[in-house]
């Protein structure tokens, strides 16, 4: 079989490029290079040239926990609501909470030991503790044994312009860390505020370094078992990728600095930034590709959120479609069948490599201007972020960048409701839409 090709000599990128340029008429390489808001250029092609420091899988799980959101109004509601949505393909639940609840009523004929739960508290960090663990007694089970997320993030309050961090607030974080022997990472703001994938990663491992330098301090670093990640994808399909697989590098690069090893869990939810009220049912398309994105990222769990929530309460067909995106991906596409699939791609691998880089030198500049919390509070995250804003904005404004049936093939027929008018925030990361932006 291999005689078959000795009157074929090898090519090489050059003599792709000759050939590119050739059969383009002058149009070269270069040419059809562009640059990333990252700042990296992006090009047509990548060879087994092009210098790649590794091309390893990232990570070596295949699956990923298919995820529902239910708002805590009325405990008996959103039971009703969880249960649907056990049954009919979540395995996951991520539970908002904004008041003490009734744990007996609110898990009623769930179990627990089988799914993965994430309780965003709003509310009394204290009592929902207190009450947790009561609960938990009560049903004779160990909250370490369970695959459960409790995302209470005093950094990310901060960011939102939220609570300042006060003594008590230490005081809570640490009384909670000292129950579950774990951390969560709220770093959903950062893509929904507009910054970029490099400046979202530097960031969100900020974020991390704060509170492990909390638990350092305390003398508790040791006891920590468990990382939670939470973060966004957005719809640049092949960047987000690369994002979330460097996200990966650079979490194993802090916990390196603190020479711990603790199990890391990266729960992706899907932007809000893109999602439009004009013909809502495009929104299905932007949700695929970054739901896709996030699991070839190497989410461990992942939510969907409601194509038309900008406009409507999530109800049975938006939360239906939301699920089945999820079990065609992994039942019908089979991506829950092999890890890493982007291992071994050049330009990923490359792509990968140069957001990490990029993400790790803005990250050594949030240290040198004294770490997340001093960089926030001297304006610098926010002043950051604003002009990436600005920048990305202004580029679809100017069809550099096309969303589909906002700036380009819009629907006259549209009749999306309207907006309540969002003050600025002043004091935390204002939050966009480029909907309501680019209109």
């Amino acid at each position: 079989m291999n005689a078959l090709f000795e009157d074929f000599s090898a090519s090489n990128a050059a003599t792709w490029k000759e050939r590119l340029s050739k059969d383009l008429k002058g149009i070269t390489f270069a040419d059809l290079s562009v640059t990333d808001r990252n700042g990296i250029n992006i090009h047509p092609f990548y060879t087994s040239e092009d210098e790649l420091k590794t091309n390893t899988a990232i990570f070596d799980h295949k699956d990923w926990t298919i995820c529902a959101a239910v708002k805590v109004l009325d405990e008996k509601m959103a039971n009703k609501k969880a249960l649907n949505e056990l049954q009919n393909g979540a395995a996951g639940l991520c539970f908002d909470i904004n008041s003490r609840v009734d744990f007996s009523v609110l898990l009623e004929e769930i179990q627990l030991a089988y799914i993965y739960t994430q309780f965003n508290v709003y509310s009394d960090i204290d009592l929902f503790l207190s009450d947790w663990k009561e609960f938990l007694a009560a049903q004779n089970m160990d909250i370490e044994a369970l695959d459960c997320t409790i995302n209470f993030d005093p950094f990310a309050t901060l960011l939102k312009g939220g609570a300042e961090l006060s003594e008590g607030i230490k005081n809570d974080f640490i009384n909670l860390f000292a129950v579950t022997k774990s951390i969560s990472v709220d770093a959903f703001i950062y893509q929904n505020a507009g910054a970029n994938s490099a400046y979202q990663l530097a960031c969100c491992i900020a974020q991390l370094n704060e509170q492990l330098h909390w638990l350092d301090k305390s003398g508790k670093l040791i006891a920590l078992k468990k990382v939670s990640i939470i973060h966004s994808a957005g719809t640049d399909f092949f960047e987000e990728i690369a994002k979330l697989r460097a996200l990966q590098i650079l979490i194993s690069n802090v916990m390196a600095q603190y020479n711990i090893n603790p199990k890391v869990t990266l729960h992706i939810e899907t932007s809000d930034t893109y999602r439009s009220a004009f013909d809502s049912y495009s929104n299905l398309l932007r949700d695929t590709v970054a739901g896709m994105a996030a699991v070839l990222g190497g989410c461990t769990s992942l939510l969907i959120h409601p194509f038309d929530q900008s406009i409507n309460e999530a109800g049975e067909f938006n939360s239906r479609m939301s699920r089945n995106q999820q079990l065609i991906f992994k039942e019908e596409s089979y991506l829950g069948q092999i890890a890493d699939a982007s291992a071994g791609s050049f330009y990923l691998e490359k792509l990968t490599e140069q957001l990490a880089e990029i993400a790790w030198a803005s990250f050594q500049q949030i240290e040198n201007d004294g770490g997340l919390v001093a960089s926030f509070e001297k304006g610098i995250i926010k002043e950051t972020i604003e002009i990436q804003a600005a920048q990305w904005v202004q580029e679809y404004k100017e069809g550099k960048r096309v969303l589909i049936g906002v700036n380009k093939y819009v629907n006259a027929k549209d009749e999306p409701k309207a907006q309540k008018q969002k003050e600025p925030n002043n004091k935390g990361l204002d939050i966009i839409n480029l909907t309501e932006e680019i209109i």
